[in-house]
């Protein structure tokens, strides 16, 4: 059949049926007519109905856990507090209360309730004035959504769009729209936020009494204020349960404990607490557009170790200091941010708890010194047992200075990493390159190195520059990833992001590997390596005293804190091995379990056989031996050149620098420098009578200076020298006038005590 044809037999049927329409009897016309129209009339109202105006309320931002527990919300742009959940998440008391007293048949009718209507036109005929309503929960939902005058007409229309709302949403989500818009006074919107706000919990974990008290609130927020008319509030609380008793909702038991409840006497605050850390989620997380149709940003901020980190911060806080932390956590494989505390004092009223100090650029001390370790090992410019000068520039003592003071020769590069010393770490700087130098911590996400390389100078390797705890902490997580960079990861829901390659593998491990044994330095630790807890630390305290520094790291976690003043004051206090060290220390050990798995050596990581002096593949006049990593194919592999043959016997060549510094002292060899007592490892009672622990050495050169834990004690005169004995674990070391060193660790027990001395807070003495 052709087009044409088709086209005509159309035509054809269309009149037949026509003609035998008017042919229908007028009622039977009269009755389709109308039914088309309706139809029609359901049909444009569908069709043209705005639906986003019902279900798209602007909400306040809710930003959570990783696990969905509620941390911190802020005001819709709208400016209220709405909190929108999902009805499952409402518990089961809300919504049935609300559907018995404000909507009985809201399961049967569709969008207009008949009988209501009837019984609402009658009542009010009789009366001569409105005395009682029809609306149905689904014509409140449209009336709350639209911003109309109260007249009949409008009336009309919310009728009229009920009918078509009832198509587009079922019961359920109707009911969950009408709970989550409702009015419960001011600017609280929602029964998610009235719980929060008057009970300071979720919907869910409403009780009785208080989703009865709730949804007799509904009926005059003001005029049922609890915590204003609290006479009032309690009777009508007390009828709707006696209501919902009658209709068999509750038992008689569970109606009577009910109105025994009291009343909330004020309002809780739904902002929740964390305000730097929720902002911080949201700002690199993707801002509220990354959040859920309920308003939810779901963040990879785990509750618990959140908490726990903020503890063990606080607890090392001196309330009347101005002295503050701040700390990041980074989950290593995700790149995941667990943990994020910008400043410890949020909340306290202090002058600079605002500051997000984990923001804030800071001056890093020897923070930065692993990645400049790094960078010479991935050049091959040195390894681990590599030897470096620890000596003035010149003889005369001038120049690059350690924290202590001290010179200690020629040391190896791994104990100069371990010790932090500065003159070492400048000669490393120097032969790695300043630009290059620059450019591998710019490639490290360091965003605030904007000068040029000749302006900051060598000092970038002592700290000379500016950095924020948050860029420290990726850095660091670089090194347990391999030398992969990672983009941390704010948002729970989104997709890992592959990293950037920074290092190679090897000079991370290299890093990592000198890095665990900074903790031999720190008493904090206590017999953690006997439980097979392994972490690599580095410490850092900025010039003047200003910022104290530790990054922590495990094969799991990286963690940076730092103690400071917001200001910029200097504070005796601030050394980083005595106060952020602890506090990292303390999060670790209780994070880390016994026995995790460290990182494994690359492939072309391998232990050799080399001089200990020099550290270079021994050659027939070394003396000795020791096995330390190197970088196969990297590392230079040049034999020793520092002991060769002269003169009929072996000799030591030493460096330039060295020998300028060997003539300071008199040209004399070295002489080992020995502590005699107290013995290392040994165990000693403090009692009465005995508080005085005698301190003697061998060996050394000139003046023997002593130390407990970093303090110098006194100098040995005439007298023999002692030190009063404390309990805990302590490192008792002596130094000579010409940087000889030597230690001895001790653990001394105070039976009248019982225990040994708790971590050191920021108001005692550096240690």
């Amino acid at each position: 059949m052709t087009v044409n044809k088709k086209i005509s037999l159309l035509f054809e049927k269309t009149a037949a049926a026509c003609k035998r329409f008017r042919q229908r009897p007028f009622s039977q016309r009269l009755f389709f007519v109308i039914i088309a129209l309706i139809f029609a009339a359901r049909a444009f109202l569908i069709l043209t109905f705005p639906l986003d105006a019902v279900t798209a309320r602007p909400a306040s931002t809710v930003v959570t856990d990783r696990n969905g527990k509620y941390m911190r919300g802020f005001l819709s742009p709208a400016g209220e507090w709405r909190l929108p959940i999902p009805i499952s998440e409402m518990g089961e008391i809300m919504p049935r209360a609300v559907v018995q007293l404000e909507d009985r048949r809201f399961r049967l009718h569709g969008g207009i309730d008949l009988f209501a209507l009837l019984r609402a036109s009658y009542q009010n005929a009789v009366h001569g004035r409105v005395v009682s309503g029809a609306s149905t929960i689904t014509s409140q939902t449209i009336r709350l959504s639209f911003d109309r005058p109260r007249t009949p007409a409008a009336k009309i229309v919310e009728f009229i769009q009920a009918v078509a709302l009832e198509f587009f949403l079922d019961k359920e989500q109707i009911l969950e729209t009408y709970l989550n818009n409702v009015p419960f006074g001011g600017n609280i919107r929602g029964v998610e936020a009235a719980a929060r706000l008057w009970f300071g919990k979720p919907a869910r974990e409403l009780s009785l009494a208080e989703a009865a008290l709730l949804s007799g609130v509904l009926r005059g927020p003001a005029y049922y204020r609890p915590d204003r008319h609290p006479e009032r509030a309690a009777k009508l609380r007390d009828r709707i349960i006696d209501t919902l008793c009658e209709r068999g909702l509750v038992s008689e038991e569970e109606a009577g404990r009910a109105r025994k409840e009291p009343l909330p006497g004020s309002r809780f605050t739904a902002d929740g607490s964390g305000v730097q850390t929720a902002s911080a989620a949201l700002r690199f997380g993707g801002g509220s557009s990354a959040a859920d149709r309920y308003g939810r940003f779901r963040s990879t901020i785990d509750a618990g170790l959140q908490n726990m980190v903020v503890s063990e911060l606080k607890r090392r806080l001196n309330p009347d200091s101005g002295i503050t932390a701040c700390a990041i956590l980074i989950e290593n494989e995700t790149g995941s941010v667990r943990a994020y505390v910008g400043n410890a004092r949020e909340g306290s009223g202090s002058d600079t708890a605002w500051v997000d100090c984990a923001q804030s650029v800071r001056s890093p001390g020897s923070a930065l010194k692993p990645f400049i370790y790094a960078l010479a090992f991935d050049m091959g410019k040195r390894a681990p047992a590599s030897m470096l000068s620890d000596v003035p520039d010149d003889g005369g003592g001038d120049g690059v200075r350690n924290f202590d003071r001290l010179y200690r020769g020629p040391v190896s590069a791994r104990y100069a990493l371990t010790e932090s010393l500065n003159a070492p770490a400048v000669e490393v700087f120097r032969m790695s390159g300043a630009e290059n130098v620059l450019a591998f911590l710019r490639a490290l996400g360091f965003s605030r190195l904007t000068r040029s390389a000749s302006y900051y100078g060598e000092s970038l390797a002592l700290g000379g520059c500016g950095v924020t705890p948050a860029e420290t902490a990726r850095a660091y997580s670089a090194l347990a990833r391999g030398g992969n960079l990672p983009r941390l990861k704010w948002n729970e829901e989104s997709r890992q992001e592959e990293g950037v390659q920074t290092m190679s593998p090897a000079a991370a491990f290299l890093t990592l590997d000198i890095l665990k044994g900074v903790r031999n330095n720190l008493r904090a630790f206590a017999d953690a390596e006997a439980d097979g807890k392994r972490i690599a630390l580095k410490t850092g305290t900025s010039y003047g005293l200003r910022d104290a520094w530790c990054a922590a790291l495990t094969k799991k976690y990286t963690l940076v804190v730092w103690f400071g003043d917001p200001r910029g004051t200097q504070h005796r206090t601030l050394v980083g091995l005595k106060v952020a060290a602890p506090a990292a220390a303390a999060v670790m050990l209780r994070i880390t379990e016994k026995n995790e798995p460290w990182f494994e050596a690359p492939s072309n990581v391998v232990k050799k056989e080399l001089c200990p002096l020099s550290g270079a593949p021994r050659n027939q006049y070394c003396s000795g031996v020791r096995r330390d990593y190197v970088i196969e194919g990297v590392t230079d592999n040049t034999p020793c050149t520092m002991h060769k043959y002269s003169g009929g016997r072996a000799v030591t060549a030493w460096t330039e620098k060295l020998e300028r510094w060997r003539a300071s002292r008199g040209g004399k060899e070295y002489a080992k420098l020995e502590i005699t007592s107290p013995k290392n490892g040994a165990l000693y009672i403090k009692r009465k009578g005995a508080e005085m622990l005698p301190l003697s050495s061998s060996g050394g050169q000139g003046e023997i200076f002593w130390f407990a834990d970093g303090v110098l004690i006194e100098k040995n005169g005439s007298e023999t020298p002692s030190w009063r004995m404390t309990a805990g674990k302590h490192v008792i070391a002596a130094a000579d006038s010409f940087g000889n060193s030597a230690e001895a660790g001790i653990t001394v027990k105070d039976p009248a005590r019982g225990a040994a001395e708790s971590l050191p807070l920021l108001e005692e003495e550096p240690r």
